[in-house]
């Protein structure tokens, strides 16, 4: 089966050519022109370099020759341009799907967000059933994310698309170039934050994720949405186990909600009297003293998903922040 996989060059598509690779399968991949990413070279792979959003024919003569898709690319940057953001993500992913419809396509699996779906406190976290969460409104990824969501579901009762849904939390692992994920171990090292906040999150071994995304071209339902997560842990769970990774000194201090909600205040304020984004304003404050909590229970059961060790997420994380020369 030849496949292709939209933005390839990034953490969970890297690891999905890897295992599509793995499968036997003939893989295809779809980046940006001037990809400065390193992480494919090598890889036996045919490369095609286009625009998402270019009406240059390139993505449906693409998709044509193509059994199957994984559409991955997408803007998760919370500090991109939202008029991009909408662009990219929702404009993008109807491209995709016009291209999967005219070329009859046997499957589409498409990438979507956690976020889309409410979250839930650890004793009861989120699942496929949830409905999206009312903070996430006004966020540019996650509104994006989710009306891109809703519009697959369209081509799927509309117009017969073979086509189903994964759903990733926050991924951690190998090849990470930009970095994405691991910005925020990276961050965390740089300033030996002593410091962190109420909330948590749901986080991934980002090889599970491609594992069940392999896995969803058989086992996977059309129309269906699989939440694909690994381990809940609190912030101060997540920093300790990466200190520990890294040798340093876990966080002494869980920061009271106030105080982070003042700080993002500040940060808002900042942000409109000198007309530069913050890098931490209010809705970010808020959304850091959130408990994100997600059961990937279903992908577990129905794909198969692996429920690795979460430890292994972030160990390779941190050995890529190294190979990559973003960490000493």
């Amino acid at each position: 089966m030849k496949v292709l996989v939209t933005g390839a060059d990034g953490l969970l598509g890297n690891n999905l050519v890897r295992e599509l690779l793995a499968g036997g399968f003939s893989v295809r991949v779809f980046i940006q022109p001037g990809s400065k990413s390193p992480t494919l070279n090598d890889l036996p792979v045919e490369k095609v370099f286009g625009d998402l959003l270019a009406a240059d024919g390139i993505l449906a003569e693409t998709v044509k020759g193509s059994d199957a898709v994984f559409h991955c690319a997408a803007i998760t940057d919370l500090w991109a341009n939202p008029e991009l953001v909408f662009k990219v993500n929702l404009e993008g992913t109807r491209k995709v799907l016009d291209a999967c419809v005219s070329a009859q396509v046997k499957r589409l699996v498409f990438v979507g967000s956690a976020s889309s779906f409410q979250f839930g406190p650890l004793e009861h976290p989120g699942d496929e059933q949830g409905s999206f969460p009312k903070v996430y409104r006004g966020t540019a990824y996650m509104e994006s994310k989710y009306q891109a969501m809703k519009l697959v579901r369209e081509y799927i009762s509309d117009k017969g698309l073979n086509a189903l849904i994964v759903a990733p939390t926050f991924m951690f692992g190998a090849y990470d170039f930009r970095p994405s994920s691991g910005e925020l171990i990276r961050q965390y090292i740089k300033r030996g934050l002593r410091f962190v906040s109420p909330g948590g999150r749901n986080f991934v071994y980002v090889r599970d994720v491609a594992k069940a995304m392999v896995s969803a071209l058989e086992r996977g339902v059309s129309g269906e949405s699989y939440i694909l997560g690994g381990a809940n842990l609190t912030y101060s769970e997540f920093f300790s186990k990466v200190a520990r990774i890294a040798g340093l000194k876990p966080p002494r201090y869980q920061l009271p909600k106030s105080l982070v909600l003042f700080a993002g205040l500040v940060g808002s304020v900042y942000g409109e009297i000198s007309g530069k984004p913050a890098l931490f304003n209010l809705k970010m404050a808020r959304n850091s003293c959130l408990g994100t909590y997600y059961s990937p229970a279903r992908a577990v059961k129905e794909l198969g998903m692996p429920q690795t060790p979460i430890e292994r997420a972030f160990e390779e994380s941190y050995q890529s922040l190294k190979e990559f020369g973003h960490i000493k």
